[in-house]
């Protein structure tokens, strides 16, 4: 795997420079199921539900969703969806950041699906060169917990960025919240890290995600067949892996960081005793993790970082690199 030139590169283009990748919204068989299934064993909590629009929202407190699990009956959904991903969400320093992007992406011709008013969070959504919904979002109030909570059906007002209300300059993206931990659930991770993608459009997937949303390069260029792109704050956002013979395009998995090595094998124990089975265990000297199948067939990567650099990831093999980045 080619080694990028620099952590820091920068992109001419880029509309937003995102601080992390925040959330990944799934559809899933059932989500009432998948609720429990994502409590018991990935160990976030349901934090509030949408029954109209049949989906649970998963946290640790960390931010106001780690997961969405959006149900494939839900009425956003095609007669014929099947479990899959449905958009990827990555956050924004404040509002005015993101209003600021959007104003300069429309007029370089750069294509909206639809903007939205979450009471929290302001979004924009569009679709990458792989025709996956991707959103960019800011946080627009600092108490989430007193608007997300319970169930409830929500009614979104019409947002258009920068004319209906005043750009918000406050960072309000939680800082430092205390974290939940459900003691019995299988894994105790500290938050959804990155989602990671195989593309047949890997030089276009690239320039999508640095010349547009604003990741920069941790490993990895264009003519790579693995890249590690990053935020701000992230350490590691968005994985792209090149499409090969045995390699099927589209979602790969979900990573979640969990706390330490002691904290990995209790869980890989763990699972022996919930009858779930481990696809793969994977130790480098970069990083050494755990992935899973849930349910409804999304990967789910479980990991604690080691010598997390550039120089260290680049030794990673393309195989391993499926299971590691």
């Amino acid at each position: 795997m080619e080694k990028s030139q620099s952590v820091r590169e920068e992109t001419e283009n880029h509309y937003w420079r995102p601080r992390r990748f925040a959330h990944a919204n799934m559809f899933i068989g059932n989500y009432e199921r998948a609720a429990e299934y994502y409590r018991d064993i990935v160990g976030f909590a349901e934090v509030y539900r949408q029954p109209n629009n049949m989906a649970a929202f998963m946290s640790n407190g960390n931010t106001y969703h780690d997961l969405g699990l959006t149900d494939i009956h839900s009425r956003y959904c095609d007669p014929d969806q099947k479990p899959d991903i449905w958009h990827l969400a990555f956050e924004v320093e404040n509002e005015v950041d993101l209003v600021d992007g959007y104003n300069r992406a429309i007029a370089a011709g750069v294509k909206f699906e639809m903007t939205e008013d979450h009471d929290v969070a302001h979004s924009l959504y569009f679709i990458d060169p792989d025709g996956i919904l991707v959103e960019v979002y800011a946080d627009v109030m600092d108490d989430w917990r007193s608007h997300r909570k319970g169930s409830f059906n929500e009614v979104k007002p019409k947002y258009v960025p920068g004319v209906t209300s005043e750009p918000i300059s406050e960072k309000y993206y939680p800082k430092d919240p205390p974290l939940d931990v459900i003691k019995d659930a299988v894994f105790h991770p500290k938050k959804v890290t990155h989602s990671a993608l195989v593309t047949s459009n890997f030089e276009e997937m690239f320039g999508f995600y640095t010349g547009i949303i604003g990741l920069t390069p941790f490993v990895g260029s264009p003519e790579s067949s693995v890249a590690v792109l990053r935020g701000t704050v992230g350490t590691g956002d968005l994985t792209l892996y090149r499409h090969r013979p045995g390699l099927q395009p589209g979602f790969h998995h979900v990573g979640f960081e969990v706390w330490d090595e002691d904290e990995l094998d209790r869980s890989i124990a763990a699972l022996a005793d919930k009858d779930i089975e481990v696809e793969k265990i994977s130790d480098h000297p970069a990083r050494r993790g755990v992935t899973i199948i849930d349910p409804d067939g999304h990967r789910l990567q479980f990991f604690v970082n080691r010598d997390w650099t550039p120089e260290a990831v680049g030794t990673i093999d393309d195989e391993t690199a499926l299971y590691l980045l």
